[in-house]
Order: structure tokens, then C-alpha cells, then sequence
């Protein structure tokens, strides 16, 4: 299963009341899940999301993208641009905690 795919499963799940958070409106989480799935398997930021991801459960995991922007879809923010790009920025910020904290704990 490529990202996107497992991307795509996830929001749906979400949209179906299955997935971790309730989604506050699912106009606007529908129109997100179409816009992924027209977007090209080789988009830079689905790219990224999949790369950033890797081991760390940076983006899978995180409540800012899961249990924040996700739910609240379509009450403030509306343009699906706009979410992709937050996911992308959460994700990368968790990223590079993780990696900063890695760092400290290196001996010497």
C-alpha cells in the first residue's frame, strides 16, 4: 500500500466515524479526501509526509495533525492547500523535536 493510499484509508475512516477523532464536518473532510486523491502520486508533499514519517510516527501520530487540524477541517480553515501544508509543517516540526532530542541524549 503506497502512502497516499494508506492516507486516503485513514481520512475516509475518519469521515466513516471509525477512525480516532470525530470529524466536525464532513462536507469539508470529503472535499479534502478528493482533493488527496487527485493530487499526483509524485506531489512533493505527500512525498515529504511519506519521507518525514519513516520509524518515527511523526506524522501518524501526531495529535496536531489527528486530533486538531483533521476534526476542525471546514470551521475555520477551509482550503485544502492550506491542511496539507499544516500536516506537512506538524509533521516536520515533531521531526525535528524528536531529532533534537535524540541529539541530547548522545553521549559526551
Amino acid at each position: 500500500m503506497t502512502f497516499k493510499e494508506e492516507f486516503l484509508a485513514e481520512l475516509e475512516d475518519c469521515l466513516r466515524g471509525y477512525g480516532a477523532v470525530p470529524v466536525l464536518d464532513p462536507g469539508a473532510l470529503a472535499r479534502f479526501i478528493e482533493y488527496v486523491r487527485l493530487l499526483p502520486e509524485d506531489d512533493a508533499r505527500l512525498r515529504c509526509l511519506d519521507g518525514v514519517d519513516q520509524g518515527s510516527g511523526s506524522f501518524w501520530n501526531n495529535p496536531a495533525v489527528w486530533w486538531e487540524a483533521v476534526p476542525r477541517f471546514g470551521l475555520v480553515v477551509t482550503d485544502c492547500s492550506v491542511l496539507l501544508d499544516r500536516m506537512l509543517d506538524e509533521a516536520i516540526s515533531d521531526e525535528i523535536d524528536v531529532l533534537e532530542m535524540e541529539i541530547r541524549e548522545l553521549p559526551g
